[in-house]
């Protein structure tokens, strides 16, 4: 009788960690992304870079999703993190824009939109190829006969 008792014990214990710890995808806080960054105004030293957040609104007004910092990390490696080159953006209409600085001619960036979340870490858009100035190809030059 006593290894019955801790048995139902144990079983309505195990049932309500379960309960208490399951949740649904609606409870995910990091229901927040971004579109592919677009680049325009590419001229060295810098280029203009645009991104659509895509998040709801009542998350963030609620406190659901708690941003830290929002920006674009850009590097000449491919996915670069917000430990390379990075400058901040303030959203505005669930848009962001920045202006990349000290770009190098001849050079191609891989380009990132971010966002800082509390406490869940880091959440990044697709990355995006840039090539600043002209990227030039060794062409092989035939001797004059």
């Amino acid at each position: 009788m006593k290894m019955n008792k801790w048995l139902n014990i144990l079983l309505v214990n195990c049932l309500l960690l379960t309960g208490f710890t399951a949740c649904s995808d609606d409870d995910d806080p990091t229901e927040l992304s971004f579109n592919v960054p677009v680049l325009t105004d590419i001229v060295t030293p810098t280029a203009v870079v645009t991104a659509d957040l895509i998040v709801n609104q009542d998350d963030l007004d609620e406190g659901r999703i708690r941003v830290m910092s929002y920006g674009f990390c850009y590097s000449t490696s491919n996915n670069p993190t917000i430990y390379d080159a990075t400058v901040t953006a303030a959203p505005e209409n669930k848009k962001m824009e920045a202006t990349l600085t000290e770009l190098e001619d001849n050079t191609v960036y891989y380009v990132r939109a971010f966002a800082t979340l509390y406490p869940n870490g880091v959440v990044y858009s697709p990355e995006v190829e840039m090539k600043v100035g002209v990227i030039e190809i060794p062409s092989e030059e035939t001797p004059a006969e």
